[in-house]
């Protein structure tokens, strides 16, 4: 009890009521949050005016709040040509690191995207070792393959970065560098404009790390798109 007062919880219960409030935040589905939306007070104005409010709001949030020496280090990972980037993602984050591996592949080597349903990723763990990076997406409702793929990964030796809420994925006890985004929306679903602008800054960043390699790379590409027999209208004829 002397311990949880220095904690500012006066009394047990006081203490409990605040575990519970956490958890419920954490674990929270999409049914619990629109719930939770339904008793909130809603500001005058249009749904798509606050909502676009909101989300103005949480980027402002994340910019004061960063760390720069904690996206440097994340940088500084992912512009590594020694690692191999393999990016996973949960059910509502999937198409975050899609859309990681479709920019990054286009600027540096070694970036895949571990497409299956996690339940069969697993098998994703054999290949996995002391050479590679891999970048996990989790925000709540936080999924425990998630975790126990994460676990497997750290013990294989792999490096891992998280991208999560501010209540912090139980991955990030595995994670070298985490890197958190607000998530305040009117959606029952969580807002992910905020990770997709992380996102966007560090492919930014990469590319500013190695700018000539960058656009080599670009160039290559743009080349071979180019090759005749390869336009839409000669596969047309075909």
């Amino acid at each position: 009890m002397r311990y949880l007062a220095k904690l500012g919880f006066p009394r047990f219960a006081t203490f409990q009521a605040a575990v519970l409030e956490e958890i419920e935040r954490q674990l929270g589905s999409p049914l619990q949050q629109l719930n939770e939306e339904a008793r909130r007070e809603t500001e005058d104005g249009h749904i798509y005016r606050n909502t676009l409010l909101m989300q103005s709001e949480a980027l402002r949030k994340a910019a004061n709040q960063v760390v720069p020496a904690e996206f440097d280090s994340i940088v500084e990972l992912l512009a590594n040509p020694k690692l191999r980037i393999k990016a996973l993602g949960g059910r509502y984050s999937r198409n975050l690191a899609e859309r990681l591996v479709m920019q990054m592949s286009q600027v540096r080597e070694g970036v895949v995207l571990l497409r299956q349903e996690v339940g069969f990723a697993y098998d994703a763990l054999a290949d996995i070792g002391p050479r590679d990076l891999l970048i996990i997406f989790d925000y709540r409702r936080y999924q425990n393959e998630l975790l126990h793929f994460a676990r497997g990964a750290s013990d294989a030796g792999a490096r891992i970065v998280l991208m999560t809420d501010p209540w912090r994925s139980p991955i990030a006890q595995y994670a070298q560098a985490v890197l958190t985004a607000p998530d305040d929306t009117l959606s029952p679903f969580g807002s992910r404009v905020v990770p997709t602008a992380q996102v966007e800054a560090l492919v930014a960043a990469v590319v500013e790390r190695d700018r000539d390699a960058a656009r080599a790379r670009l160039s290559r590409m743009e080349a071979l798109r180019a090759r005749p027999g390869t336009d839409d209208t000669e596969v047309a004829n075909d």
